[in-house]
């Protein structure tokens, strides 16, 4: 390919193909998209990249659509500013920064300080198990709510529960919260 006198310039105006009609567009040179890939790096916005191609935002959109590089070298730049962002933000997690371990813990494991805890219950009145109750509500209340929803058998409880020598009254959880008032049987 032989260079052009406006190669060294980021981005040209060039004439539609031969024979396909339409209008002239910005082609993106080699410089444009070290240009681009560096500027998205520093985290420059991208009307800002796209004055510094000397074209507007919505010819800079049509350019990332027409020339797949074009998009590769602005997302390329983009992930670099993320590595350096998230090293910045480990560097300070690791000096002992409670914001940063904080943040980081939300954005990159998932973790939400106040929403309920999710939890997948299977209560089966033969085969015992965990229940979890949410804090909002007495147990009677839970049960009394699964019952009303028909995940419990409604009426009495049957009387198969064995009880333990030492262990709280199987029908009140105020055993369970309050030592003082366990009783053995």
């Amino acid at each position: 390919m032989t260079e052009r006198k406006d190669d060294n310039l980021p981005a040209r105006l060039v004439p539609p193909e031969p024979g396909a009609g339409g209008r002239s567009h910005w082609r993106v040179t080699p410089l444009g998209l070290a240009l681009v890939e560096e500027l998205a790096g520093r985290g420059v916005h991208v009307a800002t990249i796209a004055r510094a191609l000397g074209m507007s935002k919505d010819a800079f959109r049509s350019c990332r659509d027409r020339q797949p590089e074009v998009d590769d070298a602005y997302h390329a730049g983009l992930a670099r500013e993320h590595d350096a962002l998230v090293g910045n933000l480990r560097t300070a997690a690791d000096e002992g920064n409670i914001v940063a371990n904080i943040f980081l813990l939300k954005a990159r494991h998932q973790y939400r300080e106040g929403e309920a805890l999710e939890a997948n219950l299977n209560v089966s009145l033969d085969t015992g198990g965990v229940l979890v109750v949410p804090n909002k509500m007495s147990m009677e209340e839970f049960l009394e709510e699964r019952r009303r929803a028909g995940e419990l058998p409604m009426g009495p409880r049957p009387d198969t529960v064995e009880r333990i020598p030492g262990q709280c009254d199987p029908d009140t959880i105020e055993g369970v919260l309050d030592p003082e008032t366990r009783r053995s049987e």
